[in-house]
């Protein structure tokens, strides 16, 4: 047997223990298990598919006035890029207003002078793009019936008892009722747009020694914009053969309009089997 003491090495001391104590080592448990009881639910004859529905489609025209400074003085516009681009088309369903905002992006390319010899201007081509805003509400006119379904909330409803002496009303019990009601948002398309504009430079310096030849760095900008806007909705239909079909055997009792005048009063009256 080879002689580990040979090599150095040796065990100085040696020591271990064992329990039996298992109290955190099965901790499992069921801590709380209840059973749930059965909802009712009743059908609707909501529809069979919701899309989006075209409520309106018109041309709406706004003209705008603007006052645009280029980063240095030049002597001719060379040419000018225009895009609408709409950044709010609110619909105000009680008032039938669309209110619209946006901008018009331009990208402007000019021509900076450098020098001038003998007949002659020499430049330099440059850009600036600004952002023309504009804001404006056109009224909306509704064809064939094709308005926006929006449906408001109703009114809180509070039913109050007699105290025990039956003088008057017991503060400490009432029943109350809140409904509200989620609607589809009513939203825009820009289809397409068109911009007509003119600039007119008030301010210009004339260069020396050139007829009708001037510098400016400010000019007026005058738009008219052309948009066209559809107003949609997401709106539920069904096909046209199945009506009501589906739900033409169930039983529904509706109760008399009054007390609570929820839009589910017609299931709260329903038989039940």
């Amino acid at each position: 047997m080879e002689d580990f003491r040979s090599h150095g090495a040796s065990v100085k001391s040696s020591n271990f223990q064992t329990s039996c104590k298992c109290e955190n080592d099965c901790d499992a448990a069921v801590v709380f298990s209840d059973t749930l009881p059965k909802a009712d639910n009743f059908p609707v004859c909501g529809g069979d598919f919701k899309i989006p529905k075209v409520l309106a489609e018109f041309i709406v025209q706004i003209d705008s006035e603007s006052v645009i400074r280029l980063n240095e003085p030049a002597f001719e516009i060379k040419r000018v890029e225009k895009q609408v681009f709409l950044t709010e088309c609110r619909f105000i369903p009680p008032t039938d207003k669309l209110f619209i905002e946006g901008y018009i992006r331009k990208n402007i390319e000019y021509s900076a002078k450098r020098c001038t010899k003998g007949s002659a201007i020499a430049g330099s081509i440059k850009d600036v793009t600004v952002h023309v805003p504009f804001r404006a509400y056109t009224m909306v006119d509704f064809k064939g019936g094709n308005r926006p379904q929006i449906k408001p909330d109703l009114p809180p409803v509070v039913a109050r008892y007699f105290d025990e002496k039956r003088m008057g009303k017991d503060i400490r019990e009432a029943d109350r009722a809140n409904v509200e009601i989620f609607n589809e948002p009513v939203f825009c398309e820009l289809e397409w747009s068109a911009v007509f504009d003119a600039d007119t430079d008030h301010k210009g310096c004339p260069i020396d020694g050139f007829k009708n030849e001037e510098e400016f760095q400010e000019f007026t900008d005058k738009s008219v914009v052309f948009m066209q806007i559809k107003l949609l909705q997401k709106q539920q239909f069904k096909w046209p053969e199945k009506q009501m079909s589906y739900y033409k055997d169930e039983p529904v009792v509706k109760k008399p309009a009054g007390e609570w005048n929820m839009p589910i009063q017609e299931y709260l009256g329903r038989e039940q089997d």
